[in-house]
C-alpha cells in the first residue's frame, strides 16, 4: 500500500478543516451593512468543505485500503494553520481566508500519483476553492 498517501491527505484534510473552521469564525464576527451577506457566504464556504473532508477520507484513504487518522490528529494539524479571527475587520479576515486557500491550492498542485477517482475529487476541491477565492476577491475588490 502507498503509505506516502497518508501524510499528504492528512495535510490536505488539515488545510480543509482550517478553512472550514475559519469560515465559522468569520460567520460569527462579521458586522456592518454587509454582515448578512458575509454571514451566509461564510456558511457556504463551511458547508462545502465539510463534504469534501468526508469524501477524501472515504475515497482517498478507505478506498485505497488505508485508515484515516483519528480526528484529533487532523485537528491538531489544523490548529497550527488557523489565524486568529479579528472581531472588527471583515476584510482582514477574508484576506486571511485567501491565504489559507492559496496554501491549500499549492498543496493540491503538488499532489501526484493519484488514481483517476482521486484526481477527480482533488480537482473538484481545487475548483471549489478557486470559486470561493474568486468570490472573496470580488467582494474585496482585490
Amino acid at each position: 500500500k502507498d503509505q506516502p498517501r497518508v501524510p499528504i491527505t492528512a495535510k490536505l484534510i488539515a488545510q480543509l478543516i482550517a478553512i472550514r473552521e475559519f469560515a465559522k469564525d468569520i460567520h460569527y464576527t462579521v458586522h456592518g451593512l454587509t454582515m448578512y451577506g458575509n454571514h451566509i457566504f461564510a456558511d457556504f464556504i463551511h458547508d462545502e468543505i465539510d463534504n469534501f473532508i468526508d469524501d477524501i477520507k472515504e475515497d482517498c484513504l478507505l478506498g485505497m485500503g488505508l485508515r484515516p487518522l483519528p480526528s484529533k490528529e487532523y485537528l491538531q494539524k489544523a490548529i497550527s494553520i488557523l489565524p486568529e479571527p479579528l472581531l472588527n475587520d471583515d476584510k482582514d479576515n477574508f484576506m486571511s481566508m485567501l491565504g489559507i486557500i492559496d496554501n491549500t491550492l499549492d498543496l493540491i498542485n503538488k499532489m501526484d500519483n493519484l488514481s483517476k477517482g482521486e484526481e477527480n475529487l482533488v480537482g473538484a476541491i481545487a475548483q471549489r476553492l478557486q470559486k470561493v477565492k474568486g468570490l472573496i476577491n470580488l467582494s474585496l475588490e482585490v
